[in-house]
């Protein structure tokens, strides 16, 4: 009985929380387009709404990203008095500020961009016409409350977006996204407009029927179900793309040309190129992230390609008439190591499980040893790798056992990680067999936070197929389909399709190749609006359960729960009393309270600064309130944070515009680069906001970047500190060696220009330190944990090494000290070229 109630209101949670996740609402049209083609809202165009004493206004709201200009209209409410309140976005504050009459009412709030881009924010207004108050209201926080004499009508007009009312016509619209309006009374909802539709002109209200009529819709509905083709042009050679996720540019190349699709202006841009490249069959691109370079690669020959966007070439020329044995292999970029990898492949009829991996630092290839869990040769596989770029997980493909064409080949179901640090693989699960095979598009997107992915399936046994959206587990064997398809020719060998996220944008964009002759391909671009964090979670289905019938379903379910609860008491006291007759009553003894258990002892830990920034280990930076936002700093956003903190350390001077242009934004016009500085700027400070008080201006034409706040913890600054101050004794050793235990300085963060200050942190710590264990007796324990400091800046620092191996036999952990020499011989073998001529014992000895 109990199991059937549990059922029951999972069921409905279930139903709820999926209406409750469907991507709806309505889009404004705005800027630089007719007036007269301006979205309008009005929710009363016949009778105006009468109100009494109070009533209430809430609606949620999004902002459309990288609009030409937010300025404009939220909404407008005009009474029968000719009285009118306003809710208006101010570009130059970057605030909402509420009007009322002529006037500024003195209310105004700022919603956090990232927030304001990608989520749902709700906003209310109470209002009291007889004490003439006004109450706004943000995500379920107040802001502020005002009394003014203009909030007295009882006769409403409300309009969102232009209002084309002769006597408050208004045109500056807002670029932004409007779902779920409602007006209230005390508790009780009078009026619902989810903005629900596809498509119309008019919005019905859920409870009584009036008609709200919209002028210029944009729905969203559709935007988040149906693929939109953006472009569509054919290439005179082979392609291949790339993506870069900073600027969120998608890259497409050819024989003589670039194609360059923006997805934040949805335009395609043609490049010619000084030379034309060699574009062999099955060749591959990939974007490096840490080096902000494209290449082109063609693993057979283990041949790259660097492009030089200045003078719009490549490094060298690819084999034009090669052919690839690696068809439909998976190709990422891994942040651990900045390397470019590929996994799989066909040619020559056999399925491939090689792992090939190419250094841009060291421009060498290697194919990579690998142990862990069998992985089946295969191709048509989609990968995807984690946010901190060290895992990629692989899903299904086609391929066989042995990796012979001629011995059952199969499709496959199964997800696997590659483990980039440990060059192992693990399975995690296996699909059940669909009714239809399926393969999978090249790569697929990953969403660490919610642990699951995003691919593109299609049936890879007919020509005229088609690609289908879908969302999966990353822990349980489970997957849902998403929007509607899109057309996919197939052909093998003469096909591609490759699927890229855009957060910024919230857009998903599908890439399919096509090339029905040699040398030429056909290339199309769709997009998807998508946002997993806050505007869409799953495609919504056909109909939107209608109001009266979700309360309907709340009601039955709470009733039916009541009554089972209900019977399962009566049920419990019937058996309770049976037992009371049926058993002879003993004499009771007093009992005794058990002991209590005693309480395990807690290790009281030193508290964690609310606020913080560790540059010491993996780049880490944590809110005022503690929480981890370091997943808000884009690629791109990274490095300019640590161009401007970095440049900025006590010594240096800062670092001006020209030399931040140069090394984000390369053979960009000036005007080009300035603008691109200039937005992410203001992203960068949107997140600093959350850390605390900080000074980012400009000073003698240098940005200079410091916090201002001393309770935030930046491990650099104190650690920097620390070795200015280190006292004869040694006294703050210890807490030097705190902060190293963390990692290496930028732990996997590579830059060109990063070098350099790794290199003189190093050279300021490593001589103290030795210095330090060289004049002071310690014990053991206390020369491992300097030793360590000491080889996370230099691995191979002979003194570290031999006095930790030193303190080591001291405990007589002999195998120990063994193993780290054995390891610390090898490596100097292999880096200089040479064997270390000192003996272990004599080297012991030595230190």
């Amino acid at each position: 009985m109990y199991r059937s109630t549990l059922l029951l209101l999972t069921l409905l949670t279930i139903t709820i929380i999926s209406k409750a996740q469907e991507a709806y609402g309505l889009e404004f049209a705005c800027k630089n387009i007719p007036q007269e083609s301006r979205t309008s809202l009005d929710l009363f165009p016949g009778q105006p709404l009468v109100v009494k004493d109070k009533y209430a206004l809430s609606f949620d709201l999004s902002f459309l990203p990288f609009s030409s200009s937010y300025f404009g209209y939220i909404f407008r409410i005009t009474d029968e008095k000719k009285q009118n309140i306003d809710l208006i976005y101010n570009v130059h504050t970057y605030a909402f500020n509420v009007v009322t009459g002529n006037e500024f009412s003195g209310i105004s709030f700022k919603i956090d961009r990232d927030s304001l881009y990608h989520q749902w924010n709700n906003i209310r207004l109470d209002i009291n016409t007889r004490a003439h108050t006004l109450l706004v209201t943000v995500n379920g926080k107040a802001v502020k409350s005002i009394r003014h004499p203009v909030i007295s009508g009882h006769q409403l007009n409300i309009c969102f977006g232009a209002n084309y009312r002769k006597t408050f016509k208004t045109f500056d619209v807002a670029p932004m996204r409007l779902k779920d309006v409602k007006i209230s009374a005390g508790q009780e909802l009078l009026h619902h407009w989810p903005l629900d539709q596809v498509s119309g002109t008019v919005a019905k209200d859920g409870f009584t029927g009036q008609t709200a009529t919209i002028k210029n819709p944009i729905w969203l509905r559709p935007q988040f179900t149906e693929w939109q083709l953006a472009d569509s042009f054919s290439i005179n050679s082979n392609a291949s793309v790339a993506m870069n996720p900073a600027t969120e540019n998608v890259y497409i190349t050819g024989r003589d040309s670039i194609y360059q699709y923006s997805c934040s202006s949805h335009t395609l841009a043609a490049s010619t190129l000084g030379q034309p490249q060699g574009t062999p069959a099955g060749i591959r691109s990939a974007y490096d992230i840490a080096r902000h370079q494209l290449y082109n690669l063609f693993p057979d020959r283990q041949q790259v390609a660097r492009f030089d966007s200045g003078t719009a070439s490549w490094s060298q020329s690819i084999d034009a008439d090669a052919v690839t044995n690696y068809w439909h292999s998976n190709i990422f970029f891994s942040l651990y190591d900045s390397a470019i990898y590929s996994l799989g492949g066909y040619g020559d009829f056999r399925y491939k499980n090689e792992v090939h991996r190419y250094d841009p630092g060291h421009q060498n290839w290697d194919t990579v040893h690998v142990t862990g869990d069998f992985f089946t040769p295969r191709y048509l596989a989609a990968a995807g790798a984690n946010n901190a770029g060290d895992s990629v997980y692989i899903l299904g493909g086609y391929g066989s056992i042995t990796g012979d064409q001629l011995l059952n080949p199969h499709a496959l179901y199964d997800l696997m990680l590659f483990d980039v640090k440990r060059r192992t693989f693990k399975t995690i699960y296996k699909l059940k067999e669909p009714e239809e095979p399926f393969a999978l598009a090249g790569n697929m997107i990953i969403n660490s936070a919610h642990q699951e992915y995003f691919a593109l399936t299609f049936p890879n046994d007919r020509m005229n197929s088609s690609l289908q959206l879908i969302r999966g587990s990353l822990k349980n064997p489970t997957y849902v389909k998403m929007a509607a398809s899109l057309p996919y020719n197939f052909y093998d060998t003469k096909s591609a399709a490759y699927l890229f996220y855009c957060p910024q944008n919230d857009k998903l964009v599908a890439i399919t190749f096509f090339s029905p002759k040699n040398n030429i391909t056909k290339a199309k671009i769709y997009t998807l609006s998508f946002s997993p964090y806050g505007l869409a979670v799953k495609a919504p289905a056909n109909e939107r359960i209608p109001e009266y019938v979700m309360r309907l379903l709340l009601a039955i379910a709470i009733g039916f729960s009541l009554f089972l609860l209900a019977a399962g008491i009566s049920a419990v006291k019937i058996n309770k009393t049976v037992k009371e007759d049926d058993e002879p009553v003993m004499p009771t003894e007093p009992q005794q309270e058990a002991p209590a258990p005693p309480v395990p002892a807690t290790t009281i830990l030193p508290a964690q600064p609310a606020s913080a920034v560790y540059l010491f280990g993996h780049f880490t930076v944590l809110d005022k309130e503690g929480n981890d936002i370091t997943r808000l700093f884009s690629p791109l956003l990274k490095e300019l944070f640590l161009l401007l903190f970095l440049h900025s350390l006590p010594g240096k001077t800062g670092i001006s515009s020209e030399k931040i242009n140069e090394i984000l934004w390369p053979g960009r016009s000036v005007k080009d680069a300035k603008n691109n500085r200039s937005v992410n700027i203001v992203k960068l400070k949107s997140i600093l906001d959350k850390t605390g008080a900080y000074t980012l201006a400009k000073e003698n034409d240098k940005w200079i970047f410091h916090f201002d706040d001393p309770q935030i913890q930046v491990d650099l600054a104190e650690y920097l500190h620390l070795l200015s101050v280190i006292t004869i004794d040694g006294s703050n050793i210890h807490r030097v060696a705190d902060i190293v235990k963390r990692g290496a300085f930028l732990q996997e963060t590579e830059y060109p220009w990063l070098d350099k200050f790794k290199a003189d942190i190093s050279a300021q710590a490593i001589p103290l330190l030795i210095h330090h264990l060289e004049e002071h007796a310690a014990e053991p324990e206390e020369v491992i944990s300097i030793c360590d400091c000491i080889l996370t800046f230099d691995s191979l620092c002979e003194e570290a090494v031999m006095l930790k191996c030193k303190a080591l036999v001291t405990l007589r952990q002999h195998a120990s000290a063994k193993k780290i020499y054995t390891s610390f011989i090898a490596e100097y073998e292999r880096i200089y070229g040479e064997t270390f001529e000192i003996e272990y014992t004599k080297a012991i000895e030595q230190y």
